[in-house]
């Protein structure tokens, strides 16, 4: 047996016989993978026809992860699937026809080849059994995946595993040298040349038995956390942009916009859930003049299982807060709100759309008694409501990478609510964290809070 190669030519062999199906993955000759399982009381008495297809949907399925999104020639040795899978109008049984739209897929053409020459002869003549193997080996794969994503999480980063790591980055160590001693002629290299010249910037600070080097009040990475530190601050899933921003407020190291760029550019749950949307430019409205006054509020959703997203921002911090619902009703958004303006006060003014639970006569009334203005929108025009919005475009993004990653998306809200309520903002330059609570909240990664 032989290792799948994506760029190499593959080819499926399929057969069925009157007790069982089989299907032999090869490329260049030399098997990848194959597979058999016995007949159903209900199948062995399909025409042979229909079990010859059925082989064919049944072993492309059960090679799904090598097969999806791959060119492949599928192998029979029953000339007239080669007409049935190969021309879209034939005319074929209803059970052939839902097979064939279970397959649309997959990018295939069907080969015609005699039986004495098909190698999955022998195997759908003498077909594993059918029990329930193939669910466990089917679950254990599912659990495998959910293993390696849960455990993909980078974990939190601390000082002392930084110093740890500084002990032994030996360029590090010579700069750590060189600030002692004040000496960097006797030292060459590229990383000395970016440090030297930032000499008078840098501190050495003892860490336990070790020590780090600070670049202000950020601390200077070693090489082999680099990644792990561009992982912590992309938790979430925000663009570069912010990525950049989480970064710099904690850590330094040479060379961290190109890492966070390249980072950025090739994360898949990224690529796969940013919308393409461009809008013209609007004029930007006014900023409040305290935090929690002015307020926005929209709906996201629905996702899975019936669930939808209510967000709340403020205007002055750009500080969201967001719960989760499965209803719209007046009914089911109030106590929400009564919880949110519990912890954090009643604004001046809350900012809607015209949806449902804003025009009931409950919600007016929840308004009045809690002595806010509620400012609906011009209808049919939601960019009015721009930073819920805009927000939720975000949202919606960090929910999509989640679902892309089989994380859980309820989860992952909050790993990406911690980063982007610690990121700077682009519009006040300041984290909203900090602006509402008049504090930096931490992260994952490691800080050092005095120089």
């Amino acid at each position: 047996m032989s290792y799948f190669d994506p760029n190499k030519e593959t080819m499926l062999i399929v057969d069925a016989s009157p007790v069982g199906l089989a299907g032999l993955l090869t490329q260049n000759g030399k098997i990848i993978a194959y597979a058999s399982r016995s007949l159903t009381d209900v199948e062995t008495r399909y025409s042979q026809t229909e079990k010859e297809a059925l082989a064919i949907v049944w072993a492309i399925e059960h090679f799904h992860l090598y097969l999806y999104g791959q060119s492949f020639t599928l192998v029979s040795d029953h000339q007239p699937l080669e007409t049935i899978f190969n021309s879209p109008k034939a005319k074929t049984p209803a059970r052939i026809e839902r097979w064939r739209l279970r397959l649309q897929g997959y990018n295939f053409k069907v080969q015609y080849k005699p039986g004495k020459v098909n190698a999955a002869d022998y195997l759908s003549r003498h077909p594993t059994p059918n029990t329930s193997i193939a669910c466990k080996h089917s679950q254990l794969a599912e659990e495998y995946v959910r293993y390696l994503t849960d455990n993909a999480v980078p974990k939190a980063m601390t000082l002392n595993e930084i110093a740890d790591s500084t002990q032994k980055d030996k360029d590090l160590q010579t700069v750590i040298t060189a600030l002692k001693s004040n000496r960097w002629d006797k030292y060459e290299s590229n990383t000395l040349d970016t440090f030297s010249r930032l000499r008078y910037e840098l501190t050495v600070v003892p860490v336990n038995d070790m020590e780090i080097i600070l670049h202000d009040n950020r601390i200077v990475i070693p090489k082999d956390l680099q990644m792990r530190v561009i992982d912590l601050a992309h938790e979430g899933h925000q663009g570069i942009v912010r990525t950049k921003q989480l970064l710099r407020e904690k850590v330094y190291f040479p060379g961290i916009d190109k890492l966070v760029e390249q980072t950025c550019k090739s994360c898949i749950p990224c690529l796969a859930s940013t919308p393409k949307n461009v809008f013209e430019p609007l004029q930007m409205s006014e900023i409040p003049n305290n935090v929690w006054e002015n307020l926005s509020m929209d709906f996201c959703g629905p996702f899975p299982n019936g669930y939808y997203v209510m967000v709340i921002i403020d205007e002055y911090s750009r500080y969201p807060v967001i719960e989760t619902l499965t209803s719209l009703t007046a009914k089911s958004v109030i106590p929400l709100l009564d919880k949110t303006f519990s912890i954090f006060g009643i604004p001046k003014e809350l900012k809607t759309d015209n949806g449902p639970p804003f025009n009931s006569g409950e919600f007016r009334n929840f308004a009045d008694n809690m002595g806010f203005k509620h400012r609906k929108i011009t209808p049919l025009w939601p960019r009015a409501n721009a930073e819920s919005e805009r927000f939720m475009r975000t949202i919606g993004k960090a929910i999509r990478a989640a679902q892309t990653e089989h994380r859980s998306w309820k989860q992952e809200i909050h790993t990406f609510l911690r980063n982007y309520r610690a990121t700077p903002h682009s519009t006040t330059n300041v984290s909203p964290a900090e602006l509402l609570f008049g504090r930096k909240i931490n992260t994952k990664n490691a800080e050092h809070f005095n120089k």
